[in-house]
């Protein structure tokens, strides 16, 4: 089956949105993942997100469950074989995988469980965006 240029596109896109996440959470240390936490939080202070939400270890959970909308998103619209609680089960199967070969592999990180719910979380909300997405534009093709 032939795919659109969009979709080839969308796909490209998506592998180097993947690889660049797994740099991030695999380097042997995590100077990178904080410097981007650290960025981004103080990008969200400028523009005038609460302190409260910002607390210590909050960002990082916020930004471990973005992460995996994204990628969980675009995966939802790119394979349509495959349904939302396939999506959030592969990120969830990842994301374990990411933490054990932290623990494991890499003395210079942490492994934490809570890092692999937010992950999980962060694919489901993607998935299920995605699949809203899909349904929708089902939809609307059968009624043209």
């Amino acid at each position: 089956m032939s795919r659109s240029p969009s979709h080839r596109a969308a796909a490209v896109l998506l592998a180097i949105y993947v690889a660049g996440i797994a740099i991030v959470l695999l380097a042997p240390s995590d100077a990178l993942a904080t410097w981007f936490t650290d960025n981004a939080a103080a990008t969200a202070r400028t523009v005038g997100v609460p302190e409260a939400l910002l607390g210590p270890g909050r960002f990082e959970l916020y930004a471990n469950t973005l992460i995996f909308v994204p990628p969980a998103l675009v995966a939802t619209a790119l394979w349509e074989r495959r349904s939302w609680t396939d999506w959030t089960a592969y990120a969830f199967a990842v994301s374990a995988s990411i933490e054990a070969v932290q623990a494991l592999l890499l003395p210079g990180r942490a492994a934490e469980y809570v890092d692999v719910v937010a992950n999980t979380a962060g694919a489901l909300i993607g998935a299920v965006i995605g699949a809203v997405i899909r349904a929708i534009a089902k939809a609307r093709d059968t009624e043209s």
